[in-house]
């Protein structure tokens, strides 16, 4: 992993960055297959409008900044549902996903408690939560806009 990644909260100034970020992986990773509707309604919620009204609301983005560049975001909502979480891919498999979820669990667990974590995966990104010691919590299921979604949950001992 490289040293110099700073980890920090989002600010709403950084709204724009996080829905670059998160668009670009998206598009790349998990759009492929899906239905344009899905796509549509995936990446509108992925605007900077919409990044900076959900940290307003009180949602918790942490990023991961290498050289003051934007390479994470991991979002929590409630303290216990990880509803974003995006690595760039040049930076995939160097470490930094698993501290930035490392990050944003200790945060909720710090300010809610939290034992609990749950999420809706892409397809794609199963395998990274498996690693990350999320479990499948469910069958795979279909959104009303055609994205296709696998619920896991990770327990805390």
């Amino acid at each position: 992993m490289p040293a110099d990644v700073r980890y920090r909260l989002a600010r709403p100034g950084d709204a724009r960055a996080v829905g670059v970020l998160a668009r670009r992986v998206t598009r790349r990773w998990i759009l492929p297959g899906q239905s344009p509707a899905a796509a549509l309604k995936i990446l509108t919620s992925m605007s900077a409008k919409a990044i900076r009204t959900m940290i307003a609301e009180g949602r918790r983005f942490h990023l991961a900044l290498l050289d003051d560049r934007l390479v994470g975001v991991a979002a929590m909502r409630d303290d216990s549902h990880l509803f974003q979480f995006f690595v760039s891919t040049r930076h995939q498999g160097s470490g930094i996903a698993r501290r930035l979820w490392q990050r944003a669990m200790r945060d909720a667990v710090r300010r809610a408690g939290t034992r609990r974590f749950t999420l809706n995966s892409s397809l794609v990104a199963v395998p990274v939560y498996l690693r990350l010691g999320f479990v499948v919590n469910g069958p795979m299921s279909t959104t009303a806009a055609g994205l296709v979604t696998m619920p896991m949950r990770l327990d805390l001992c």
